[in-house]
């Protein structure tokens, strides 16, 4: 889609998405730990400490991405040169970085569900909520971008439709405790 809206947009895509998959491996830490933190716990028959570490992970989480996103912020002016000198580049990632910034709280949390719930062994539900995710609100957001003319802005609004609706799914299901299946007794 962003190489049929144009070269500065996917030049513009390229920077501001290698940064969020460079920003998604720091803030996945405590999705790891999340992971190895459940699946001892739940293996332990442990499954009140299983859900207080998955809500303190969680919550550390929060706090990170909303520290990234507003460092982010700050940076917004210099760190586009960082990476080029071309102006309708710049001008390109400085129409997204509100939402690239506004992401990360939300990616933050969504990595750290993440985490709890493969280390609960409930990836099954991960696939189907992201495709969930991915089919009815991403690509139709992606292609409407393209149809009406909204540019990256309209793509990178797709992605973070795409975040906050894995958010709500796995808030829902970390929500539930449906994830919360001992091992031991």
């Amino acid at each position: 889609v962003l190489a049929r809206i144009g070269k500065a947009s996917l030049g513009a895509h390229q920077i501001a998405f290698q940064l969020y998959n460079l920003l998604a491996l720091v803030l996945d830490a405590l999705a790891i730990a999340g992971q190895v933190l459940v699946g001892r716990m739940l293996g332990a028959g442990d499954g009140d400490g299983a859900y207080a570490a998955a809500r303190r992970l969680t919550t550390l989480s929060l706090g990170g991405g909303f520290a990234t996103g507003l460092v982010l912020l700050a940076v917004s002016g210099p760190l586009p040169h960082v990476f080029t000198s071309d102006p309708q580049v710049i001008n390109r990632l400085h129409a997204i970085w509100p939402l690239f910034a506004a992401m990360q709280p939300a990616a933050a949390v969504v990595f750290a569900l993440d985490g709890v719930l493969i280390g609960a062994g409930d990836t099954r539900y991960l696939a189907g909520a992201m495709v969930l995710a991915a089919l009815a609100f991403y690509v139709p957001l992606a292609l409407a971008a393209l149809h009406f003319h909204w540019g990256i802005v309209g793509v990178w609004a797709g992605l973070l439709a795409l975040i906050v609706v894995r958010l709500a799914t796995n808030l829902w299901r970390f929500g539930k405790r449906r994830w919360i299946v001992l091992g031991a007794a």
